[in-house]
């Protein structure tokens, strides 16, 4: 399947869940956010959900790990629209919300690439290799291609994998995992 017609048809399921569906999923998504191990994993980059998007609710997840990882630090990414690239801040109380409606932190203190060891990355869907479709902007590609030491890539997703995506690049950055409600996936 092409991502495009991919995207599409995954976008109109989440848009058919409900509030209650969604609480469901993602508390499921927390039983399996636990089963992982997570004792590497000292500064993770994460992601605000869009609110119009009926996204995985990422804070919950974050929320867990910051309880299980006292000394945790969490960082959020600020997209940069001039020259479509990314930077990851540390988490501030104070949000600003880009043109798409995603929060973001205040741009206070910059997290390095070689800093973060662990992504939590949002996705509309992926396929059994860790490919992985985005938003369709390459944001986060284009930020995982600039690191040079392994790092945990784990997608969120309410959904199984899709069968193929047929059309990957060969600058796509695949997952190392995803979590969906029912499963743990490593790649």
């Amino acid at each position: 399947m092409l991502k495009s017609a991919a995207r599409k048809e995954l976008l109109t399921k989440r848009q058919a869940l409900t509030e209650a569906d969604c609480i469901k999923l993602d508390d499921l998504l927390l039983i399996q956010l636990q089963k992982m191990d997570w004792s590497t994993t000292h500064v993770l980059g994460s992601f605000y959900p869009s609110e119009n998007q009926a996204e995985p609710n990422s804070l919950l997840l974050v929320k867990y790990l910051q309880f299980f990882i006292p000394s945790l630090t969490v960082a959020y990414p600020i997209i940069n629209e001039q020259d479509f690239s990314m930077e990851f801040y540390q988490a501030t109380e104070e949000l600003s919300m880009n043109k798409w409606g995603i929060q973001e932190p205040l741009p206070l203190k910059p997290i390095q690439p070689n800093e973060l060891d662990t992504f939590l990355v949002p996705l509309i869907g992926f396929d059994p290799n860790g490919h992985r479709i985005g938003y369709g902007k390459g944001y986060y590609d284009r930020y995982f291609a600039r690191l040079d030491q392994p790092v945990k890539r784990i997608g969120i997703s309410y959904f199984e994998p899709i069968a193929n995506i047929e059309d990957t690049h060969q600058f796509d950055v695949p997952l190392s995992h995803c979590i969906t409600p029912w499963n743990i996936y490593e790649f």
